[in-house]
């Protein structure tokens, strides 16, 4: 058998790093799908099967969801296909995702929100 080697050698710490994600305060995840990775299998368990204090709210035969903050009826800590629809365009890559997110979530009345990079 072939020695498997590694394409890309990243750092143990790379790999291990913990990031603080508050769903209570101004914290978002922007989730960039990509074509043909299993992101849209991804993507809706992110809305449909995580388990949160306060699941997103999917209405049945309705593609997107209510991603919610635990408190709060408008603000949303998951900017996604499956939750706020094609907001920055179908299949928007990571500058126009960039770009578009703060306007998008401006106009959705989330203007206090910040995207995690």
């Amino acid at each position: 058998l072939p020695r498997l080697v590694a394409k890309f050698p990243f750092a143990r710490g790379e790999l291990c790093r913990r990031v603080r994600f508050d769903m209570r305060g101004r914290d978002v995840i922007v989730f960039l799908h990509i074509q043909k990775t299993g992101g849209t299998t991804f993507g809706r368990h992110l809305v449909r099967n995580i388990r949160l204090e306060q699941p997103c709210y999917c209405r049945a035969g309705q593609k997107k969801c209510a991603c919610h903050r635990p408190g709060g009826d408008k603000d949303t800590w998951l900017f996604s296909r499956f939750s706020t629809g094609w907001s920055c365009g179908l299949h928007a890559d990571w500058t126009e995702l960039t770009s578009c997110v703060p306007a998008a979530m401006e106009r959705r009345g989330c203007a206090g929100n910040r995207t995690l990079r």
